[in-house]
């Protein structure tokens, strides 16, 4: 069976209907492509490739507009003519960049806490626990908050967000890559599903230097030396493409190289001893994590109907119209407010034109006019703008609380609770906001964080040849120490990400509710620590405990020498180590006849 068996085939609807949801009814195939295998030739693989870019640039050719549109309305640099004018300026209150700019912290506030379980058993149970230790470590030291936060902040610009999963030979560790969705060609019939990408292939744009790219592609030197006519310093661009089962890297007309998927362990063959002690070739399978080998890609999408792996709409093209009626309010109301300085009418019975000038500018210093005869009244008078009514500023306000809504942070930003007069009222208007991100959005950022933590464990499989060292903060904030390797990997995991670790939480009201229930005997002074981020929650409990049986044990060296002590002899607890050979117990005293027995000074 050939290598590429478990392709899908890459024909049918390269011309597409207009209309994506007629295409989804329509029967037959209308062209014809080859199957992708790695025993093609250069020439047939470049065929396929401008098939695939004619194919994507086709679906796609609205979407780099609306992606344009979209990030210049965050920027603040563009207004769609609100005004009437419609030409580039700077938003007066881009309230866009306000709502994503609170949506992303309270969308990416805590790190997804990762849980591997195994077949239960001692030895499984120790890989899970080993391997959860190295996600959180790999988690941390790849900063993969900050890249989650870049990848929501291209999602809600470009309608995708997407992570790339790699490996360093130089620091022979994981490594992601928040990849821009405009380097992306995608396979035109695919979409994404729970983070999972359904197309057949992916190519990235990517640049790098000549004099890395021969360093890459040695036997491609002369036609890279030949590309840049010799000028090794030169930015070169060239194409990757990934299946599930190959990756080859194409420049112009030629294929630098192509080979197997390498993010994927194959099964290997070896001599063996058959039962007469002769030799014979077996088979040794390979260990992977994924059932099927994949696209070493975590796609992003939440607003999709199922015809493209980009999102049908977002928040920012949902919120662009009031975007626009924002801009036009405020600038009638600073006109207005412009108008309210006064001008002045000057009658040409009593002045000339270039009188009419210095008349202005003598009221606006209040300076005395002359007025030779006649009626003063009639010679001039001050114009005011008329008041707006109070329905526009009104409008202003619904506007702007509208487009805070839509995002879902109306009660996380100074303006969105003020209007909210107690604590309660404000840390309630809060939490309407993380229960309308954690109970719609959250749960994509779940999926997307869940198949990461997968790409990490299948990239241990293939890489971890040796012990690689890790470190984390585990219990009673000390640092843990441990090592992993992937020849440990016998048993089967799983791997997901904690339900609601991505929720947003406030503080306060953690703290609040922790405090609660230990008043009310629901909960321990540990957990209770804990809540309180105590640097040393146990600690604190141990005291805790000594202080409610007994004050002086925290204090031993305030406790006075016990009865029929020798003088100097060392302060003790009552009839315990300080006693004297021989001396009977004596029995516990209570915590104020101690301290009554301190001498005052």
């Amino acid at each position: 069976m050939a290598l590429s068996d478990g392709f899908y085939t890459l024909g049918a609807n390269i011309n597409k209907s207009k209309d994506p949801a007629q295409q989804e009814t329509q029967e037959g195939a209308v062209d014809s492509v080859p199957e992708l295998e790695l025993s093609m030739d250069d020439e047939e693989l470049i065929s396929l490739k401008k098939k695939w870019i004619s194919a994507w640039s086709t679906k796609s050719k609205d979407l780099s507009d609306k992606q344009n549109k979209n990030e210049k309305y965050w920027k603040g640099q563009f207004n769609d003519g609100a005004d009437g004018e419609g030409k580039k300026k700077p938003m007066a209150d881009n309230l866009i960049f306000e709502a994503v700019e609170t949506f992303l912290p309270l969308a990416t506030k805590t790190n997804p806490e990762p849980v591997v379980t195994s077949d239960g058993t001692e030895t499984g149970v120790k890989l899970a626990d080993d391997v959860t230790r190295q996600l959180v470590y790999l988690a941390d030291i790849l900063k993969l908050k900050l890249s989650l936060k870049q990848v929501v902040r291209n999602w809600a610009l470009f309608y995708l967000g997407v992570l790339k999963i790699g490996w360093s030979e130089v620091t022979k560790e994981i490594t992601v890559m928040v990849v821009r969705p405009q380097k992306l060609i995608l396979d035109a019939e695919s979409t994404v599903v729970s983070a999972e990408y359904t197309g057949r292939y992916i190519g990235e744009y990517c640049t790098t230097t000549a004099d890395l790219l021969v360093l890459r592609f040695p036997k491609k030197a002369e036609f890279i030396k030949a590309e840049v006519k010799d000028n090794m310093g030169s930015d070169v661009t060239y194409i990757e493409w990934w299946t599930p089962e190959f990756v080859f890297w194409t420049l112009k007309d030629e294929v630098l190289d192509k080979r197997k998927n390498i993010h994927w362990n194959y099964e290997t063959e070896s001599m063996g001893m058959d039962e007469f002690g002769d030799e014979m070739p077996e088979t040794i399978p390979a260990k992977n994590h994924f059932p099927e080998a994949q696209m070493p890609y975590v796609f992003l999408s939440v607003f999709n109907l199922g015809l493209s792996p980009f999102d049908d709409t977002n928040l920012i093209e949902q919120n662009i119209a009031l975007q626009d009626l924002i801009h036009k309010r405020i600038k009638q109301i600073d006109i207005n407010a412009d108008n309210t300085n006064g001008g002045s009418v000057v009658s040409g019975d009593y002045f000339s034109k270039e009188q009419a000038a210095s008349v202005g500018d003598a009221l606006r210093k209040g300076k005395t006019i002359w007025v030779p005869k006649g009626n003063v009244n009639g010679a001039y008078r001050r114009d005011t703008g008329t008041p707006l009514p109070q329905f526009v500023y009104e409008s202003l306000m619904d506007y702007r609380s509208e487009l805070r809504n839509i995002f879902g942070t109306r009660g996380s930003t100074a303006q969105g609770v003020a209007g909210e007069e107690t604590v309660r009222g404000k840390i309630l208007a809060r939490q309407s906001d993380s229960d309308r991100i954690g109970g719609g959005f959250i749960d994509y950022l779940e999926q997307f964080s869940d198949k990461v933590f997968n790409w990490f464990v299948q990239m241990m499989y293939v890489y971890y040849d040796e012990p690689h060292a890790g470190s984390i903060i585990g219990a009673e904030r000390a640092r843990e120490y441990f090592t992993l390797k992937n020849d440990k990997f016998d048993s089967k995991l799983v791997v997901s990400v904690k339900d609601g670790s991505l929720i947003p939480k406030d503080s306060l009201t953690k703290r609040n509710e922790a405090i609660d229930l230990f008043g009310q005997g629901a909960l321990d002074p540990i957990s209770l620590f804990t809540a309180l981020d105590f640097p040393n929650p146990v600690e604190s409990a141990k005291k805790l405990f000594m202080w409610k049986s007994n004050p002086m044990m925290l204090f031993p060296d305030m406790a006075p020498p016990m009865p029929g002590m020798p003088p100097g002899a060392p302060p003790g607890q009552p009839g315990m180590e300080g006693a004297p050979p021989g001396m009977p117990p004596m029995p516990p005293q209570q915590p104020q006849d101690m301290l009554s027995q301190v001498p005052i000074q």
